[in-house]
């Protein structure tokens, strides 16, 4: 649920959008490196618990929090800063006790090794980390698997979409030229936000989506003076239903092609 970018900031020109916006974007152009990050950083959570490999856990956490900060800092992702600043914190309170042995291996030997024995441990203590590990990882599998089903969207219809007719009781809207796109377009986005990009601006708003029928709740005022629409899906090529006035609505629409825009194929 990392670095999404909503799709009508995707049509957005690059000096228009932050650098937080930016950093986003590029991070999440490719599943493969989210899915590295994420395996480090549950290697290093793995590695930290068992002594023998510890401090080995705690080089590379300083590594990736030392980048993570630097990316936050210069790219103004400030609700992440104190994250990371709490995470070196601890890494290095961790890494307080390892310090006469890391300058004495990397200054004085010059990384040389050392064939010093370790303590043995108990067999409740050895196999300890491996409980905390599976019951850990196993619970927030539950806990993510959850946090995801509660916001849980159809990808199906996720997407931009270009605007071919809006008809209000019959009546055939004119919708000009989209915000920053020649035509008019419909986002309909992962966080249920329902976006219309027409008449050069944005209608922001609100949908709730089950099977074929949606709700919308739409910011007022706004062009056509709606406040929430009611209707079904048809095909993932209209809408049509009422208005909360009890005006017949009806919008046609064609997906946007995702090979034309990496944003809209990522996640479908």
């Amino acid at each position: 649920m990392q670095f999404r970018i909503l799709h009508w900031q995707s049509y957005a020109p690059l000096v228009e959008i932050s650098k937080h916006q930016h950093m986003w974007s590029f991070f999440g152009r490719s599943y493969h490196y989210n899915l590295f990050i994420g395996l480090t950083e549950f290697l290093i959570g793995v590695l930290i618990v068992f002594r023998r490999t510890r401090l080995i856990a705690l080089l590379l956490a300083l590594g990736v929090c030392l980048n993570i900060l630097v990316l936050n800092i210069e790219f103004d992702a400030d609700f992440a800063i104190n994250h990371v600043l709490f995470d070196l914190t601890i890494i290095t309170v961790l890494l307080y006790d390892y310090g006469k042995g890391l300058y004495r291996y990397f200054i004085q030997i010059g990384g040389k090794f050392d064939n010093s024995m370790v303590a043995l441990e108990s067999k409740f203590m050895t196999r300890l980390p491996y409980l905390f590990i599976f019951f850990l990882s196993v619970s927030y599998f539950i806990f993510a698997f959850g946090i995801k089903k509660k916001y849980a969207v159809n990808e199906n219809i996720v997407g931009a979409y270009h605007i071919q007719d809006i008809k209000i009781n019959d009546s055939i809207r004119d919708l000009g030229q989209g915000w920053q796109t020649k035509d008019p377009m419909l986002f309909i986005e992962y966080n249920n936000q329902f976006v219309l990009s027409i008449t050069d601006t944005l209608v922001m708003g609100r949908y709730i989506q089950k099977e074929d029928s949606i709700t919308i709740y739409m910011e007022y005022p706004n062009q056509f003076d709606l406040k929430s629409i009611k209707g079904l899906m048809k095909n993932s090529s209209s809408i049509i239903g009422t208005t909360g006035k009890n005006q017949t609505f009806q919008m046609i629409y064609e997906k946007v092609d995702g090979r034309n825009n990496y944003l809209n194929n990522l996640y479908e």
